[in-house]
């Protein structure tokens, strides 16, 4: 069986090197979190979040819209 897609618009793939603590620490929530919820819950779920939470503070911060050409 097919994985589902879990983004339904455009994507880029992007390679990330990460610190064996910190992927473990997310590994940790992320199994937690799996536990509790009706879909999985992955690591990169978790990194796509907190990029999410990250960007939206910038706009925030900057007053616009940061994809916004200039």
């Amino acid at each position: 069986m097919a994985r589902p897609f879990k983004i339904v618009e455009p994507t880029k793939t992007y390679n990330l090197l990460l610190k064996t603590e910190q992927y473990d620490r997310l590994a940790a929530v992320s199994s937690k979190m799996q536990q509790t919820s009706r879909e999985q819950v992955a690591v990169a779920d978790l990194i796509r979040d907190a990029i999410e939470v990250y960007l939206e503070a910038l706009e925030d911060e900057v007053g616009s819209n940061l994809s916004d050409k200039q």
